[in-house]
């Protein structure tokens, strides 16, 4: 019996993520056919972190690899996260955005770098308070 399966989704352990990425998972036919890691704060871990922080997310990869042959891995930063010290710590929501999507675009590089036969899709989740989250594909 195959235990394969698509994709990882690497994430925050945000619980306000959890409602509507159940739903964007099922827009992409994702639902019950990826592994789903949830580590505070996961892409600045791997990119800001200390080497053991960042070993330990490239080793997710590499169990969901060797355990379910994943082809994909789908990588969420999120807004007002507080291991970037919530929205509050930038100067504006565009410089929140950019700092995200810097940190996205260097842990795709650290991925295919270890894994290059993998596809590294780049999410941004927007939280927006009373409306819920927006997943925007950047990459």
């Amino acid at each position: 019996m195959s235990h394969d399966c698509k994709s990882a989704i690497i994430q925050c352990i945000d619980f306000r993520l959890q409602k509507d990425l159940k739903s964007f998972l099922a827009s992409l036919n994702l639902l019950g056919d990826c592994d789903v890691v949830s580590i505070a704060g996961a892409i600045k871990s791997l990119v800001q972190g200390t080497p053991e922080e960042q070993a330990f997310v490239l080793k997710q990869v590499d169990v969901s690899i060797k355990l379910h042959a994943i082809q994909e891995v789908y990588l969420i930063n999120h807004t007002d996260c507080g291991a970037y010290g919530g929205r509050s710590a930038f100067e504006s929501t565009e410089a929140e955005r950019v700092a995200h999507l810097n940190d996205l675009q260097k842990a795709k590089e650290l991925i295919l770098s270890k894994y290059p036969n993998l596809k590294v899709e780049l999410l941004l989740a927007r939280i927006d308070e009373g409306a819920g989250v927006d997943f925007e594909k950047v990459g």
